[in-house]
């Protein structure tokens, strides 16, 4: 009787490489890099590489997940848990949506690849879901905070940044009907300005609207004292 033998050929580069995309730990990190680099993207327009990276890594994710057996549920747990830290973040409650999203995700990541019939080697151990999830969270959390703070923030220029700044009145201001007129120096800048009460040469004053090239003023002291009546 003929005995057969059994030669080992060694994956190619390529298969390799295709091998890896579709480790289910690393499908769960190109997907999560993906999506969070989408969100700097939003967050921050006008740039591309973080928007390139995003929609690269979100592919090669979801091409990864194509080879896999995928349980929805587990997709589904792993949405709500995205939803529940983003509302952390714009709802604040002290840590306790956070900590609900992390476990929603770390539930999710355990079904995502645990459909009946499925082998152990493609599914996510427990160390390696609580490991992906709490640095995703963690990143996601403090993206987002950045990205919502960014967009609350008070405009640093243009007319509406020099609503509450301070300036310096250059001129005394000269009674113009029921208005005072004179000039203001703002940040280097000569202003023309407009004001409800008197100001003298050198008072401070804070601007509380722009109109035009105008800038309407009051006085600091005229300013306090209104806001320790109110």
């Amino acid at each position: 009787t003929a005995v057969s033998s059994q030669t080992a050929i060694p994956l190619s580069f390529i298969e390799n490489i295709l091998m890896a995309l579709t480790n289910p730990v690393v499908v769960s990190i190109l997907m999560a890099i993906g999506v969070q680099a989408i969100i700097i993207e939003i967050s921050n327009p006008g740039g591309w590489f973080a928007g390139f990276l995003g929609v690269l890594f979100l592919g090669i994710g979801l091409f990864g997940l194509g080879q896999l057996p995928v349980n929805w549920l587990g997709m589904g747990l792993i949405l709500v848990a995205f939803v529940l830290l983003g509302l952390e973040v714009t709802t604040p409650t002290y840590g306790a949506l956070a900590v609900t999203g992390i476990i929603t995700m770390i539930a999710g990541l355990l079904v995502l690849f645990n459909s009946p019939g499925t082998p152990d080697f493609v599914r996510i151990s427990i160390p390696s879901a609580i490991t992906v999830a709490i640095v995703t969270a963690a990143f996601f959390v403090f993206i987002l905070t950045f990205a919502v703070r960014a967009q609350t923030a008070q405009p640093l220029t243009g007319s509406q940044g020099m609503v509450g700044q301070l300036g310096t009145a250059r001129s005394l201001f000269a009674a113009d009907g029921e208005l005072y007129r004179g000039s203001v120096m703002f940040k280097g800048e000569i202003w023309q300005a407009e004001a409800s009460q008197p100001i003298e040469f050198g008072d401070s004053v804070t601007v509380n609207q722009v109109r035009g090239m105008t800038l309407l003023v009051d006085s600091v002291s005229t300013a306090v004292s209104e806001q320790t009546q109110s």
